[in-house]
């Protein structure tokens, strides 16, 4: 493809930027982004205007842009859930989108509902979640039954009661009025601004304020007659790979079929932990979102789901022999089609029987793809994303760099299996034994964690790297935010 993409990620982390970047290179893809000092860094909001100068001075009428909202407005993904500034503030730097289409640019937009998390952590939240979190939860959950007419306003307020009232007061303006900017955001897309939206929910439930929100968006969609070019489904952090696999397909004009094969069936309509929907509607949107089409027959792609039966983190999985899946990894490998494998049973991590029996099957990588992170939409949509791009690179659309889209492999396997379901347990424990400090933080002790985690990854990397046929001199890994949630890694070539 000739055309320069221009990125904008949701934030500065590795997942969010990183994976963007390391899969277009991959792709052969000419792609420009901010440093990443631009960027901010978690609760620490960027110089907007400054971003808005950057993007200005860079963008041109032949090039496409993927950007999140979140960035351009609020200066991120968590800068959104506590930014004070008001809708005539928000409204006018989303106008930067105006200039940016009267130049001929496309635009390829993703935007947040915001989410409203069930426990008392002000780890991505404003300072007061930490003691009033659980009790905020509840009251976004009491709204939606107000709302639908199940409960009266009296016990509603005894529900707000227990927080302050400055506390209920913030939640509430601040919500409102990012309701308000997804919406126009909406707007955007009708009026040609934005070409295709990704509309994502980040962290969300049954019952949800997120869900309920979420509705009203897809109804004023349908009624706008937006449905081929807004997309509403659970993700947040792999929403822009979405997007990059979405403008390759309308580039190239194609829409590759999907088939999708599950490893426990039965269980294809069960919602899996922090979504609101089966995940066999959620697979469905996150393929239509990515460019793909879901077809019984049609096997371009073959999207083999290692579903949940249970929600589980991946902390708390089976100890079951890799043999289990043998046969089932073995059969894939007769497939011609592309075959990408996303590893959902667990939340937060790989399935460990499922990653070694797709090591121990010694795959054929330039068709084969892994990822299992975080929640079931962010695997679903990195699985979409880079099964979409092997896919034109088999029917020569894109030239494949094989080195480039092992070494991502290597990076999924290392960060998704090896450190969120193994290695992570340990340094927590580690940290919290030996060295007192808390869950998930490593600030304290930051250089022994780095250590620690690289010396642990080791015995697994040269396992990964012999799995899938990568050649490697070494490799360094880092913590994006100062915590043990997740890794950023960068690898060394032989030659390095």
């Amino acid at each position: 493809m000739k055309n320069r993409i221009v990125f904008l990620p949701v934030d500065e982390r590795f997942c969010t930027r990183d994976y963007f970047l390391l899969l277009a290179k991959a792709a052969g893809l000419n792609v420009v982004t901010p440093d990443k000092r631009l960027l901010g860094m978690k609760k620490t909001t960027p110089d907007i205007q400054r971003l808005h100068e950057w993007i200005k001075n860079t963008v041109r009428g032949d090039d496409i842009l993927v950007a999140s909202v979140d960035m351009i407005v609020h200066g991120g993904l968590i800068p959104s859930r506590m930014s004070l500034e008001s809708d005539q503030t928000l409204n006018k730097r989303l106008e930067i989108l105006d200039y940016i289409k009267s130049i001929g640019t496309k635009i390829y937009a993703g935007v947040c509902v915001t989410r409203a998390p069930f426990y008392n952590s002000a780890e991505e939240e404003p300072d007061y979640w930490q003691y009033y979190g659980e009790n905020i939860y509840n009251i976004s959950r009491e709204l939606v039954k107000f709302y639908e007419k199940k409960i009266t306003s009296d016990e509603l307020a005894q529900s707000i009661a227990k927080v302050p009232s400055w506390i209920s007061e913030d939640f509430f303006i601040r919500r409102n009025r990012n309701f308000r900017l997804v919406s126009r955001v909406i707007d955007y897309v009708k009026k040609g601004t934005i070409d295709f939206l990704n509309l994502t929910l980040d962290d969300n439930t049954q019952g949800s304020l997120s869900l309920w929100e979420s509705e009203k968006h897809q109804k004023k969609v349908d009624d706008l007659g937006l449905l081929s070019k807004v997309s509403i489904h659970a993700g947040a952090d792999e929403s822009t790979l979405t997007l990059l696999a979405k403008v390759l397909c309308d580039e190239f004009k194609v829409t590759p079929k999907f088939k999708v094969v599950y490893t426990e069936p039965e269980y294809k309509s069960f919602i899996p932990a922090y979504e609101g929907r089966p995940l066999e509607q959620g697979i469905k949107s996150h393929i239509l979102s990515a460019g793909g089409q879901l077809c019984e027959n049609g096997e371009d792609i073959i999207f083999y789901a290692h579903n949940p039966t249970a929600r589980k983190e991946s902390n708390e999985q089976e100890d079951v022999e890799s043999e289990r899946y043998t046969e089932t990894v073995d059969s894939l490998k007769e497939s011609e089609s592309i075959v990408g494998i996303a590893c959902i049973k667990y939340t937060n991590g790989s399935d460990n029987s499922m990653a070694k029996a797709v090591l121990n099957a010694r795959l054929n990588w330039n068709i084969f793809n892994f990822a299992g992170w975080n929640t079931a939409g962010n695997t679903v949509g990195t699985v979409c994303a880079c099964s979409i791009i092997q896919y034109l690179g088999k029917k020569g659309l894109l030239k494949i760099d094989s080195y480039e889209m092992l070494k991502l492999q290597f990076v999924f396997f290392l960060e998704h299996w090896a450190f969120q379901s193994n290695v992570r347990i340990d340094l927590i424990k580690k940290a919290n034994d030996e060295k007192g400090v808390p869950p998930w933080s490593v600030i304290p002790i930051e250089r022994w964690a780095v250590d620690f985690t690289k010396n642990e990854l080791k015995s697994y990397a040269d396992f990964i790297a012999q799995g899938i046929g990568f050649v490697y001199g070494d490799f360094d890994i880092f913590f994006p935010w100062h915590r043990s949630f997740e890794l950023g890694v960068t690898v060394k070539t032989a030659k390095d």
